[in-house]
């Protein structure tokens, strides 16, 4: 049975890139397996793509999962992952974010690691396996490391994911800045999109303190673009059925996010140690995984 392999909803750089080469991988290991995306790409894996000449994997339309053998990349978490994920048969998991509430029958691989990105893994993976990393995979390697670790600015960043780059921009034969910066370019151009489909375009859902709570961030070099409708991103978000929902538009730039939220200013306030207002600044703040989460998670908590 043909392994279904696949990241989160609203697909980012590395759920697409470590699906594409997780699935190559295992084919060059003997077990048939498929790319797909849970979503559309985005301009900025998009970017990547088109560099390495490499086609986009399939949406997954698939109305039963019931039985079916997926691998699981970059994330671990029922409300991130296929809808029915539930009735699959999850044979693998791969990702580099805290353990969510997935559980199985039987026993799976289930690898974690606190690195930047999914993909140093899946990279570490081919070394493991002596299997040798083409010139296009390696491309798609190095973009999501590139991408997740906001060229080694994010506190997520480790030692692995830069010698991984090294390396990987060795095969991909590309200058990590300049590329780095020319795929930053083209993904962070937000003109195009609604409100409602900036707000969830990289979008996690999580469950804190018994609260439903939905954190959203977009990257971009344009931040006048978001604050001139500044009060058409308040009214959808506090339209939505969330308890709580924060924006974070991260400047690649200036290293920190402007937020904007449905919730009490005191939350905001102890979570990032601002005076809260609607399009506050937080200074060094650009780690969902390190620090959206782990901040409002514990200020919850506090303020229950």
């Amino acid at each position: 049975m043909t392994l279904l392999v696949f990241g989160h909803k609203n697909p980012d750089t590395d759920s697409i890139c470590s699906s594409i080469s997780l699935a190559y991988l295992k084919n060059q290991l003997g077990e048939e397996a498929t790319a797909y995306a849970l979503g559309e790409v985005r301009k900025e894996a998009q970017y990547a793509l088109n560099h390495f000449n490499v086609e986009a994997p399939q949406i997954l339309n698939i109305d039963d999962l019931t039985n079916k053998n997926v691998v699981l990349v970059d994330h671990n978490e029922y409300a991130q992952s296929a809808d029915g994920i539930e009735n699959a048969n999850i044979v693998e998991i791969i990702d580099h974010h805290k353990i969510g509430g997935i559980t199985t029958d039987v026993p799976i691989s289930f690898r974690v690691m606190p690195v930047g990105c999914t993909c140093t893994i899946i990279y570490n993976m081919f070394k493991e396996n002596n299997v040798e990393v083409p010139k296009h995979i390696a491309g798609l390697l190095l973009s999501a490391i590139l991408s997740d670790t906001l060229l080694f600015k994010s506190p997520t960043t480790t030692e692995k994911d830069k010698l991984a780059c090294e390396e990987l921009s060795k095969i991909a034969d590309v200058d990590m800045e300049s590329y780095a910066m020319d795929m930053f370019k083209a993904g962070t151009s937000l003109d195009e999109y609604s409100i409602e489909e900036i707000v969830n375009m990289d979008f996690k859902e999580f469950d804190m303190s018994g609260k439903r709570v939905g954190i959203g961030q977009v990257f971009t070099l344009d931040i006048d673009s978001i604050f001139d409708k500044k009060d058409e991103f308040l009214s959808y978000i506090n339209s939505t059925d969330y308890d709580m929902l924060v924006l974070a538009i991260t400047d690649i730039i200036k290293e920190g996010s402007y937020l904007i939220y449905k919730a009490e200013d005191k939350v905001i306030s102890e979570a990032f140690n601002v005076e809260a207002h609607q399009g506050v600044f937080a200074e060094g703040v650009v780690s969902r995984k390190k620090q959206l989460v782990p901040n409002l998670t514990s200020a919850i908590k506090n303020n229950l």
